[in-house]
């Protein structure tokens, strides 16, 4: 199964002002957590180690990596 690296910083950090570092398969990634359908299938495609920047699509800064 694919695995992904996300990072979310500015816009969505966590409460103790933190950037947010976390790992997901790509189940993850869905219209109810925020992301469309054309950056959905972006993500679902990256090969291993490429990245897809979404900073000026969403309201902050976030960036998913294909790790596995």
């Amino acid at each position: 199964m694919k695995q992904f690296e996300c990072f979310w910083g500015d816009g969505y950090r966590d409460a103790s002002n933190k950037s947010i570092l976390a790992y997901h398969d790509e189940d993850f990634f869905n219209e109810d957590r925020g992301y469309e359908e054309n950056w959905i299938e972006r993500i679902k495609a990256l090969e291993i180690d490429e990245v897809f920047n979404l900073n000026c699509a969403m309201t902050g800064e976030h960036w998913v990596r294909r790790i596995v």
